[in-house]
């Protein structure tokens, strides 16, 4: 078993106002995100589900405890982790092409060829072929979402964290987005952390769930999710295990 990342008692304070006065945002979190699998984690707005992630890519320093990305403790974004913001429309360039938009955070590093091969390959694994020259503005919301991980994907990251990326599409396009996810940590063995409001969705897509509650944030349960990898919206989501997931997170969330 390999582990990318080893979070063990992680704590988070950020100042209020002035640096003598300190807020606690996360307490005490235990994580460990083995490769290949996705980590959803549920919880209360405003419990620090988006801090945890902001710790883990490098963007937010903690207080203390441990938080290691393959076994190197993580001072500043790490290279092979990439994020994918809720907010799709403001993440994007407008001024930029499809194309560009991918090419963006690998075109200073990479040859014009290399970086044409990858951008080319990103396209093809989120489906946006034949949308090379669009313009953000010109693409649906699910596609400017698709987009988006694209521009994550050609950096060829060992780690997705992502910040309820499906939050703001309709229900059709989310379910998409969803089977698209799936498909794509089975194609390329990418790890996954995925904050989401969602039970459902936190229990479709995850190999485990972590609950957590707050402020401050800490997780206060982690359920490792059984279901069989050949995932279906119909089939999956009427299986009696599916139901007793939903009612027993349900439950864990309620009671806290």
């Amino acid at each position: 078993m390999k582990f990318i990342y080893q979070i063990e008692n992680l704590f988070l304070e950020l100042p209020i106002g002035n640096p003598e006065e300190k807020r606690s945002i996360l307490k005490n979190i235990h994580l460990t995100i083995e490769a290949g699998k996705i980590y959803t984690i549920v919880g209360a707005s405003g419990c620090g589900k988006t801090s945890l992630l902001r710790v883990m890519g490098g963007l937010t320093q903690k207080s203390s405890g441990k938080v290691l990305y393959q076994n190197k403790e993580v001072s500043s974004p790490p290279e092979g982790v990439a994020f994918v913001f809720q907010d799709y429309a403001n993440a994007l360039l407008p001024w930029r092409t499809v194309e560009k938009n991918i090419s963006l955070p690998i075109e200073d590093s990479l040859s014009a060829l290399e970086c044409s091969a990858r951008v080319k390959e990103a396209i093809a694994q989120v489906h946006l072929t034949g949308r090379e020259n669009d313009y953000p503005w010109q693409l649906s919301g699910g596609m400017q979402q698709r987009l988006q991980i694209a521009r994550a994907l050609a950096t060829k990251p060992n780690v997705l964290l992502m910040d309820e990326p499906f939050a703001a599409l309709d229900a059709m396009t989310k379910a998409s987005m969803q089977d698209e996810l799936l498909k794509l940590r089975d194609q390329t063995n990418i790890s996954i952390v995925f904050i989401t409001h969602d039970i459902e969705e936190a229990i479709y897509i995850g190999d485990q769930v972590s609950i957590m509650r707050g402020p401050p944030g800490e997780i206060f349960e982690a359920i490792d999710i059984s279901l069989s990898p050949n995932r279906d919206q119909l089939t999956t989501r009427g299986l009696p295990e599916f139901l007793q997931y939903r009612k027993l997170i349900h439950e864990s969330i309620k009671g806290h």
